[in-house]
């Protein structure tokens, strides 16, 4: 069944825009943290020893079940006070690639990783465990969004806010979350952060609204038509609509979803309407959707650039 929304914007209500950050907007209070991924290095310790010349990094998996269990603590979070250069660094080797994310918090370091060291992974209403880590970004932007307050301040405890290198998921190119609490709260004691079916419906919701905003950004880039900002909302509403007939075509993933609204968006109105060919293979719900979509678009080739 389409989605209804009165206005397809889809817009974010608690992750906001944020511009590039400066040393100098960063080294007033409270303190910066930098959480780094251990995979993105094998030398991850040695690079930030010899960047700092200090000894205050905290691999975040220390001391817990994950230390020396598959993938080991080295391949999890490391914890460092951010300085000036250290900030340098990250900015281009580690920001952009999503290896990494700025924490503002207390000073004290151990009591940021006593909360960290719960925020591995999350506990869904059946009662399954699913994997989180705060440099997934999407997942990270979606939860934040799905929570309520109290909710969000729970997640993030003792952080008082979260940067994170956006890329092309918003115009300005970073995002921020900042916790309810102006001055954080106490660490948790949970070992997980346990989803009610609500929040879980929250986070479907939350995981909708980041598909169709990606959709607008990449469909209004590649069609020169969209590309004026006052065509934008014709392209929310064909893409909304686009969504629902993707849902009752038996489309789930959304790699189908994407494709399917890429074809609606290339070809003309007509060749889904009145071409028979197009019509029948795209209702064959007994054939995998990208077997569908391969087909119907070596027929839409094939088919005259008539108006739609």
């Amino acid at each position: 069944m389409a989605q209804q929304l009165s206005t397809p914007d889809w817009p974010r209500y608690v992750v906001r825009s944020h511009p590039a950050p400066t040393w100098a907007a960063l080294a007033a209070a409270p303190r910066p943290w930098l959480w780094v991924s251990g995979a993105c290095s094998e030398t991850l310790e040695e690079d930030v020893r010899s960047i700092t010349q200090r000894f205050d990094h905290q691999w975040v998996w220390r001391g817990t079940p994950l230390e020396y269990g598959a993938p080991g603590y080295r391949q999890g979070p490391l914890l460092v006070p951010l300085d000036r250069r250290l900030f340098d660094h990250a900015l281009v080797h580690w920001l952009p690639q999503n290896a990494g994310l700025i924490l503002r918090g207390p000073e004290d370091g151990a009591v940021l990783v006593r909360h960290l060291q719960t925020l591995h992974r999350l506990v869904a209403a059946d009662g399954l465990p699913v994997g989180f880590s705060l440099h997934a970004v999407r997942p990270l932007e979606e939860l934040c969004e799905a929570l309520s307050d109290d909710r969000r301040a729970a997640l993030l405890g003792p952080i008082q806010s979260l940067l994170w290198y956006a890329n092309h998921a918003d115009p300005a190119g970073w995002l921020t979350v900042a916790n309810p609490v102006a001055s954080g709260i106490a660490a948790s004691e949970s070992p997980a952060l346990f989803l009610s079916p609500d929040e879980e419906a929250a986070l479907d919701r939350a995981s909708f609204a980041w598909f169709m905003r990606d959709c607008v950004r990449e469909f209004s880039q590649e069609f020169p038509d969209y590309v004026h900002t006052d065509n934008l909302p014709l392209l929310r509403e064909h893409l909304n609509i686009f969504f629902g007939e993707s849902k009752r075509l038996g489309m789930e993933l959304e790699r189908d979803v994407r494709h399917y609204m890429e074809l609606r968006l290339r070809y003309p109105q007509s060749s889904f309407v009145h071409d028979q060919q197009v019509f029948d293979t795209l209702r064959q719900r007994q054939v995998a959707p990208m077997q569908r979509l391969f087909a119907v678009e070596e027929r839409l080739r094939q088919l005259p650039r008539t108006a739609p």
